[in-house]
């Protein structure tokens, strides 16, 4: 199978917007962290403890999804560079190694989201025993 050069091209807008949102996510949480921090110096309860571990695990994986995103990236411009020199077994490696280092940033993500539903769940039974 051939690799056109415009395949890795077509994956430049939707890496670029993953690593926005997950940007966006950090940052989010990094707010929420400080705000539940200072919430904590003033009212030690078990279940900000709880949340902040639960974020200390959210943000780690974060910062992973940005690390194999950012990677993925990086060698979507790599085979785009060899496929331009018509240097195709390694452009099609380079390719492949992009798509598997996405492939594991969006895995990262999937498990950040069960992360935060589990936060969630702190929250709502919270409610539940008021």
């Amino acid at each position: 199978m051939t690799l056109s050069i415009t395949t890795p091209i077509l994956l430049f807008p939707a890496i670029s917007l993953i690593l926005l949102a997950y940007t966006e996510k950090f940052a989010h949480l990094a707010r929420l962290t400080r705000n539940l921090n200072k919430q904590y110096a003033e009212n030690e309860a078990a279940e900000l403890l709880v949340q902040i571990r639960n974020l200390r695990k959210r943000i780690h994986f974060i910062k992973n999804m940005q690390v194999f995103g950012t990677a993925s990236f990086c060698l979507c411009i790599v085979s785009i560079f060899m496929l331009f020199n018509s240097w195709m077994l390694a452009g099609q490696i380079s390719f492949w190694l992009s798509s598997v280092a996405m492939m594991v940033a969006l895995y990262l993500s999937l498990k950040e989201i069960w992360l935060s539903t589990d936060a969630l769940n702190v929250v709502v039974n919270e409610v539940y025993k008021r």
